[in-house]
């Protein structure tokens, strides 16, 4: 299923690649934003093209194709994706690393009111090569992976926020980003810092979670043998017939209020575990 998915939002890809090859337009009321999208692309050639997904009139989704650097196995993919959920905080830092002048176009005050649009469409995808910019409908193409649980989250953030308060160290690199492998029963398996450096804020983070989780009450198991569908847990893994091994990647800020901004993004992920070995009895979905 998730193949099929992949190909058919290729198709999509293709099929609106076309369409702009083929009409000279821009969506942009203002010149000025043709003028960014020109830079973009005199500044990172190897991009093909952009197609940034809006959701409630917000960026929500950022694919970048490039040309394959070798041929693929599967003959309809032509193009290499990397993929941004530009509403998580850690891969808007990845991008701001990435491609800096696209995360400034994406965030700039006011772009979506610069879009020309035929309807008044809250969910839609904006394409982009270096010519041309069109709209498009809105396509989920898949990427699930596990979650947070937003009943646990705000909870969680509190218990941050209280036990640092007793905290005597200093954390200096205050931003973390963690990849974790979620178990089938909503535990943090395999994990890894993948961005950031500090020990002690990752350290404070991990003993921050197993308090939590342990203060959590029992729960009944279900007729699977899973407590509740993991309603316990902060963190769900991924739901496909029955619950799946998962991938996360979780960001932690401490602010200068001393307060600390957590989230999690699950969809999109590429493993960045070092030395993970993979159990082909319960692979990873991510």
């Amino acid at each position: 299923m998730r193949c099929f998915i992949k190909t058919l939002f290729l198709f999509y890809i293709i099929f609106a690649t076309s369409i702009l090859k083929n009409y000279g337009q821009s969506v942009f009321k203002n010149n000025a934003q043709n003028e960014k999208i020109a830079e973009i692309f005199n500044t990172y050639q190897n991009i093909d093209s952009i197609y940034l997904q809006y959701e409630d009139k917000a960026p929500s989704t950022l694919f970048i194709y490039e040309p394959l650097k070798e041929k693929h196995s599967n003959p309809y993919i032509t193009k290499d994706i990397t993929t941004y959920k530009v509403d998580f905080e850690g891969d808007q830092l990845w991008l701001d690393q990435d491609y800096k002048l696209i995360h400034q176009f994406i965030f700039q005050d006011e772009l979506e009111s610069e879009i020309q649009k035929t309807t008044d469409k809250e969910d839609y995808t904006l394409t982009i090569t270096s010519k041309k910019s069109a709209i498009n409908d809105f396509l989920q193409s898949g990427g699930v992976g596990a979650v947070i649980n937003p009943q646990k989250k705000q909870d969680f953030i509190k218990l941050l926020n209280t036990n640092y308060r007793d905290c005597t160290d200093v954390i200096k690199d205050s931003v973390l980003i963690v990849q974790a492998v979620i178990l089938r029963n909503g535990e943090i398996g395999d994990n890894e810092i993948i961005y950031g450096k500090s020990e002690f804020l990752y350290n404070y983070f991990m003993k921050t979670y197993h308090s939590f989780e342990a203060s959590q009450p029992l729960q009944k198991n279900d007729r699977r043998d899973f407590q509740n569908r993991n309603e316990k847990w902060l963190f769900k893994p991924r739901i496909s017939n029955t619950q799946r091994t998962s991938l996360i990647d979780i960001y932690l800020r401490l602010n200068p209020d001393k307060t600390f901004t957590f989230s999690a993004q699950g969809n999109y992920r590429r493993l960045k575990i070092k030395d993970y070995h993979k159990n082909p009895n319960d692979p990873i979905f991510y």
